[in-house]
Formats: structure tokens, C-alpha cells, sequence
């Protein structure tokens, strides 16, 4: 398994604009269409509460490198540079050990 996280800065005041944008995406998604990822997620740094971590779950390097690049070539992720500060900062992981409880993983 791979796993993308990007950490994301957001502009003073766009805190809500980037969460209401990751839900507008998954509204827009026609199920199982054009899908490479397995999980996504939004997190916010409690103590810093501009600062988000974005990780996505694919089964393979292949389709995180396929759906990295789908993100980069849509208007959804333009619209999300234009609400941060910065770049964001992206690490390409693979996943060498996982536990979830109460999970058939």
C-alpha cells in the first residue's frame, strides 16, 4: 500500500474554504469511476488550526502516482492552492506496517 500526505498551509481565513472543498469534491465523485485511492482524509493540526494533513490510502504506487497527477490537472486542486498560504509539502510513502482496531486489516 501507498500512502500520499500533503500538509497544507492555509490563508488566514480560509480554514472552512479547504474543508468545505474536500467535501464538495466527495459530493461530485461518481462512485467507482476514475477512482484510485481506498481512503482519504482531511486532518487539522489541533494546535495549529491553519495547518491541515491530507492522506490518501492506494493500493499500489502506481495509481498514487496516477491520482497525484489527476489532482494537479484539476480545477478542484487549483482552487485549493488558491486558499493556502504555500505549496503544499507532499511525501510519497509506502506503508510498511499498519493496525487498526476492531478492523479486518
Amino acid at each position: 500500500m501507498f500512502v500520499t500526505l500533503r500538509i497544507l498551509q492555509a490563508r488566514a481565513g480560509e480554514e472552512d474554504a479547504i474543508i468545505a472543498l474536500h467535501e464538495d469534491w466527495q459530493r461530485n465523485q461518481k462512485p467507482g469511476v476514475g477512482v484510485a485511492f481506498f481512503c482519504w482524509e482531511l486532518l487539522r493540526n489541533i494546535k495549529a488550526p491553519r495547518e491541515f494533513i491530507t492522506i490518501m490510502h492506494c493500493e499500489n504506487e502506481d495509481l498514487a502516482q496516477a491520482m497525484a497527477k489527476d489532482l494537479e490537472q484539476d480545477a478542484w486542486f487549483v482552487r485549493l492552492r488558491s486558499l493556502l498560504e504555500a505549496e503544499p509539502v507532499e511525501l510519497v510513502c509506502s506503508n510498511e506496517w499498519r493496525i487498526c482496531s476492531n478492523s479486518k486489516e
